[in-house]
C-alpha cells in the first residue's frame, strides 16, 4: 500500500508539472522558430556530451531512443526527475550582459512489462522562449521622427510521452515514443515614438500549439569477449503536423502608463506547424562496468519547418557529440569514490539559425558525476557544461554559457509479493 501511495504522489506531481512556466533561456536567438530547442535535458547524458542514441542501461531511462526500454531489470521501477541552471554572457561588438535562468529538466517513469517488453512515460521540455531587447528607429522621410522599438517574448513548449519497446530476439530491440506536444509562444513588439503628437503602437502575437507526433528507435547490441559490448542505435521520425492557433492584437497607446487608445487589429488564425524530420545514429562501447564510450551524429531538416505557412528561414541542423564514463570499481565496499561514475563529453553543432548570411555554430565541453547513495538504489547525477553559441561578427551576438544540472533517480523493486508481514 505504501508503494501504491508513492506512485499516486508521483503521478500527481507529474501532472502538476505541466502547468509550470518555461524559464530556461534569456537569449535573443529564441525569437526565431519554436525558440531555443532543449534537446537532451538529462544531467546524466549532458555530462556525456548529449549523445545517447546507442546507450541503454538497466538503471537509467533514455527517452532519446525508445528501443532502450527493454534493458530494465525484472520487477524494477525507475523514477527520475531534476532541474538545471544556466548562466549566460551575451556579447556584441560593444556591450556585454549576464543572465541567469533555472528550469525543470525532466520527469520520467519506466518499468519492464516482461522479459522482452519495456515501457516508459514522462514529461520533458521541448523549447523555451525568453528575450527582451531594443533597437533605435529612424524615419526615412523625417530624421527627427525617431523612436525605440522594443521586442520581448516568453513561453515554451513541453512534451508528454509514452513509449514501449520490444526485443524480438536477443540483442535487437525496436521501440516507439508517442508524444503530445503543447504550450504557448508569446512575442511582443512596441514602438515608442519620440513625438508627443504621435501615438505609440504595440502588438502581441500569441501562438498555442498542440498535437501528437511519433519517434521510432532501433538498437542492436553485440556481446564481445570478457564482458565487453558494442551497440548501434538509430532514431528517426517523419515530418509531423501539429495544430496551431495564433492571436494577433495591434493597439495604439499613449503615455508612460501605456493607456489604450484604440485596437487597430484583433485577428485569430488557425493552421498547422510542421516539425521537420530528423535522424540520429550512434555507437556505444562498454567494457564491463568500468568503461563506457559513446559517439553520436544527428541531423534535422529545419529548412522544411513552417508555422502557419511561414518558414522563418531556418537551416538544416547537424550535431556531433561524444563522451566517456569511467567507474573505478562499481562494487567497492571500502572506497566510496571508486563506486562513483566519472563522465566527460564534448559536442559541436550547426544550429538551425542563419542570420546575416552566417549559420550559427555551438560548441561545448562537459563533465559530471554519478553519485550512488549508500545502502540505497537511489543515485544523484551532476553535470556541468561550458559552451559557446554564435559570434560577434556580422553584427551578431555571441553567447558563452555555463549550465549546471542535477537529477535524482530511484530504482525500486515492485510487483513482488511479500513473504512476511
Amino acid at each position: 500500500m505504501n508503494k501504491l501511495k508513492k506512485l499516486v504522489v508521483v503521478l500527481f506531481v507529474f501532472c502538476g508539472l505541466s502547468a509550470f512556466a518555461q524559464l530556461g533561456t534569456s537569449s535573443p536567438y529564441s525569437r526565431f522558430g519554436l525558440g531555443d530547442l532543449q534537446g537532451n535535458a538529462f544531467p546524466v547524458y549532458n555530462a556525456l556530451g548529449g549523445g545517447v542514441t546507442a546507450l541503454s542501461s538497466s538503471n537509467s531511462v533514455n527517452p532519446s531512443n525508445p528501443a532502450s526500454y527493454t534493458s530494465f531489470r525484472a520487477n524494477s521501477f525507475l523514477f527520475s526527475t531534476g532541474g538545471m541552471h544556466k548562466t549566460t554572457q551575451l556579447q556584441n561588438s560593444t556591450d556585454k550582459q549576464v543572465t541567469n535562468n533555472s528550469a525543470f529538466s525532466h520527469l520520467t517513469i519506466a518499468f519492464p512489462i516482461s522479459s522482452k517488453l519495456g515501457a516508459s512515460f514522462g514529461m520533458l521540455p521541448f523549447s523555451d522562449i525568453g528575450y527582451e531587447f531594443s533597437t533605435p528607429v529612424v524615419s526615412e522621410t523625417d530624421p527627427e521622427y525617431t523612436g525605440i522599438a522594443n521586442y520581448s517574448g516568453d513561453g515554451g513548449l513541453s512534451k508528454v510521452y509514452f513509449g514501449g519497446a520490444y526485443e524480438p530476439f536477443k540483442g535487437f530491440s525496436i521501440g516507439m515514443n508517442a508524444s503530445y506536444l503543447f504550450g504557448g509562444l508569446n512575442r511582443r513588439n512596441m514602438l515608442d515614438v519620440n513625438d508627443e503628437n504621435t501615438l505609440d503602437a504595440r502588438s502581441n502575437s500569441s501562438i498555442n500549439l498542440k498535437g501528437y507526433y511519433y519517434e521510432l528507435g532501433l538498437m542492436y547490441k553485440k556481446e564481445l569477449a570478457n564482458e565487453k559490448e558494442l551497440s548501434f542505435g538509430l532514431t528517426a521520425n517523419n515530418n509531423s503536423s501539429l495544430r496551431a492557433k495564433r492571436t494577433n492584437i495591434v493597439e495604439t497607446i499613449s503615455g508612460e502608463n501605456e493607456i489604450l487608445k484604440d485596437t487597430a487589429s484583433n485577428v485569430v488564425e488557425w493552421g498547422e506547424v510542421t516539425l521537420p524530420k530528423y535522424i540520429s545514429t550512434g555507437l556505444m562501447y562498454r567494457d564491463g562496468e568500468k568503461w563506457l564510450l559513446i559517439a553520436d551524429y544527428s541531423m534535422q531538416n529545419w529548412a522544411d519547418y513552417t508555422l502557419l505557412g511561414e518558414s522563418d528561414e531556418l537551416s538544416n541542423s547537424m550535431r556531433l557529440s561524444g563522451g566517456l564514463q569511467y567507474t573505478p570499481e562499481f562494487n567497492s565496499v571500502t572506497k566510496y569514490y571508486k563506486r562513483m561514475q566519472y563522465r566527460l563529453g564534448a559536442a559541436y553543432s550547426n544550429t538551425p539559425l542563419t542570420l546575416n548570411d552566417t549559420q550559427l555554430k555551438e560548441m561545448s565541453v562537459s563533465f559530471g558525476f554519478g553519485i550512488p547513495v549508500k545502502k540505497s538504489r537511489t543515485k544523484y547525477d551532476v553535470s556541468l557544461t561550458l559552451g559557446q553559441r554564435g559570434t560577434t561578427d556580422n553584427s551578431l551576438i555571441k553567447e558563452q554559457f555555463v549550465k549546471f544540472g542535477l537529477s535524482v533517480s530511484y530504482d525500486g523493486i515492485w510487483f513482488v509479493k511479500r513473504k512476511y508481514d
